[in-house]
C-alpha cells in the first residue's frame, strides 16, 4: 500500500471547540497513520527543510503528499488543522526545486 506523509512544523493537541471534530479513519493503515480513499497519511510534527522532509519520507518508504483532488485537499487541510490548530506551514510533494516558479 502506498504510504504518504505530511510533514509539519509543530504538533499541538486538538481540543474541539464547536463539535465539528474530524474523525480520522485508520482502516488498513499502520498505527498512527490515517486512511483516505485507500491511501495512508501521517502528520509528522518535526521542523525540517523540504529536502530533509522528502528524505525522511523516503526513509520510511513513503513520500510527501501529492494532492490530486479537491476532496483530498480538504482531507489534508482537515488533518493539518486537527494536529495543529494554528495551521503552521506544512510541506507537501509539490516543489520548484529545479526552476523557481516552475512547480512539479
Amino acid at each position: 500500500m502506498l504510504l504518504i506523509v505530511l510533514l509539519g512544523l509543530a504538533l499541538v493537541a486538538m481540543t474541539p471547540s464547536n463539535g465539528n471534530e474530524l474523525v480520522l479513519a485508520t482502516n488498513h493503515c499502520p498505527e498512527f497513520w490515517y486512511n483516505f480513499n485507500g491511501r495512508c497519511y501521517k502528520y509528522i510534527a518535526t521542523k525540517m527543510t523540504w529536502a530533509d522532509a522528502e528524505l525522511h519520507c523516503l526513509s520510511i518508504d513513503s513520500n510527501l503528499v501529492s494532492i490530486h483532488s479537491l476532496e483530498e485537499q480538504n482531507f489534508v487541510n482537515s488533518m493539518i488543522k486537527s494536529f495543529d490548530p494554528t495551521q503552521a506551514f506544512t510541506w507537501i510533494g509539490l516543489t520548484d526545486i529545479h526552476k523557481e516558479g516552475s512547480w512539479m
